[in-house]
């Protein structure tokens, strides 16, 4: 029996050591996975690049795994999207290539959006800027010949002659070149380079309804329109954008910026706190916070937020400073308001803070400095109606009676004059393009203004007819 079995298995062995296992026609044959990564790559939305860049990492197609890595590295920029984890990928799958380093070189040169959180990257980076205006022209020409794709070279052409200014001339050619020869992912960035190539983009955007990478770039669009603004759809399509896109910080940012001048202060925070939980030191976001809430009246939130920004960076400080004396005064701390008006205006001056610092000479009861203050305010700005009925009532104080007089009577004629102006924006609002509800809103917004100036100048009327029983 032993023998027998051990028969058995020298001729299984034997056998298997001979055959070949014959094609089975069930048998699946791997398909040429190039066709499906040049079309994801030429459809070109930011999850079709996140396939392609998959499929040829999955296949080792080497050149595709490195351009779609870069090309995530450009669209991560231009969203605002952290890009530092694209651009390793694309500097490992360079792999030393001279061409392929010589293409990050160029990626490099392309800016982040202004809002994404890095002004201190941007300001930095100057020099380099300068560096790269000199370079541009020969990148430009080596990608006529350096080996790869020739939607990736393009792609990254488009991107220089857009972001680099000594070719603005250029850009007119470069588009039509585009409108020749449409594919999705050229339309698309020469889309973004500016709003005379809206039409490119939104046919890219309406073309698939998966790019919606468009929508952050079209809401811009949508705000910069002066003759048919559309508030409403540059907000639908920012937060159209930011759905898609939850970790761009600068999408956030012009969310809040778009509602905080529509002064609704409670959504305008909630964006700015969007951007600030991404990036925590956002100095835009952080300002927009600071505004929102000071209009809010929390008043120390205000100012911790104001400080966080004078404690980690370099932008906004004057305003910054500002603001956190502005709510140091309404929190009746008129020292320490006082402090931060004086750091404010050692960083920027304008009429602002001058009435600020003359509100808070009055609250000293220092009146002399706080009429020099009003004073100077006016002279900046001749419709500051606020600090001509200040001043009004500091000479008041001063017993200054016609000069207080004159300065209501100037404070009266200003807020008339504001009311006036606000009823005929009204009636360019309602013989304009603008939406429905674009239009009541802005119409809402002057209506309250009006309010106010009316409300003040009642206040201007009495203190005129207080200080004229003086002189009888």
């Amino acid at each position: 029996m032993r023998r027998a079995a051990l028969s058995i298995l020298l001729i299984l062995l034997a056998g298997c050591a001979t055959s070949r296992p014959a094609p089975s026609a069930t048998t699946p044959v791997p398909p040429n996975p190039l066709p499906e990564i040049t079309r994801l790559i030429e459809r070109g939305c930011y999850t079709c690049l996140e396939k392609a860049h998959a499929l040829a990492r999955e296949h080792a197609v080497s050149q595709l795994a490195f351009e779609t890595a870069a090309i995530l590295a450009l669209r991560s920029l231009e969203l605002g999207l952290p890009a530092a984890a694209w651009l390793s990928e694309a500097q490992t799958l360079a792999d030393g290539d001279a061409a392929r380093l010589e293409y990050m070189e160029m990626v490099a040169a392309i800016p982040p959006d202004p809002l994404s959180g890095n002004r201190d990257d941007l300001l930095s980076e100057t020099r380099a800027r300068n560096r790269d205006r000199t370079r541009a022209p020969a990148w430009r020409q080596s990608l006529t010949s350096g080996p790869g794709s020739e939607v990736f070279k393009r792609y990254l052409d488009i991107a220089l002659v857009c972001s680099i200014d000594v070719f603005r001339e250029s850009r007119e050619e470069l588009v039509k070149e585009i409108v020749d020869r449409p594919v999705p992912v050229l339309e698309y960035r020469a889309g973004i380079c500016d709003s005379r190539f809206v039409t490119q983009l939104s046919g890219v955007r309406v073309g698939d309804p998966d790019f919606v990478d468009a929508d952050y770039v079209l809401g811009k669009y949508a705000l910069e329109n002066r003759k048919g603004q559309n508030q409403e759809e540059a907000l639908r399509l920012f937060r159209s954008a930011a759905a898609a896109f939850p970790q761009s910080p600068a999408i956030a940012t012009n969310v809040g910026n778009l509602l905080q001048a529509w002064e609704d202060w409670p959504q305008a925070l909630a964006a700015y706190d969007t951007a600030i939980a991404l990036v925590p030191t956002h100095p835009d976001a952080l300002i927009g916070r600071t505004v929102s809430l000071s209009y809010l009246e929390r008043h120390q939130e205000a100012i911790d937020t104001a400080t966080r920004l004078i404690d980690g960076g370099r932008w906004f400080l004057g305003q910054a400073y500002y603001w956190r004396g502005w709510n140091y005064y309404y929190m009746d701390n008129a020292n320490a308001a006082r402090v931060e008006a004086d750091r404010a205006r050692t960083l920027m001056v304008n009429a602002a803070v001058f009435v600020l610092s003359g509100m808070i000479e009055w609250r000293l009861t220092r009146p002399t400095t706080a009429e020099k203050e009003f004073e100077e305010a006016i002279v900046m700005d001749a419709g500051q109606c606020e600090a001509a009925l200040m001043l009004g009532g500091v000479r008041s104080d001063l017993r200054k009676t016609p000069e207080g007089i004159a300065a209501l009577e100037q404070a009266r004629q200003c807020f008339d004059l504001s009311i006036t102006v606000r009823r005929r924006a009204i009636g360019v609002i309602n013989d304009g393009s603008g939406t429905p509800e674009t239009k009541a809103r802005e119409i809402a917004r002057h209506e309250r203004a009006i309010a106010r100036a009316e409300s003040r100048r009642a206040d201007a009327e009495k203190a005129i007819a207080t200080l004229r029983k003086r002189t009888r």
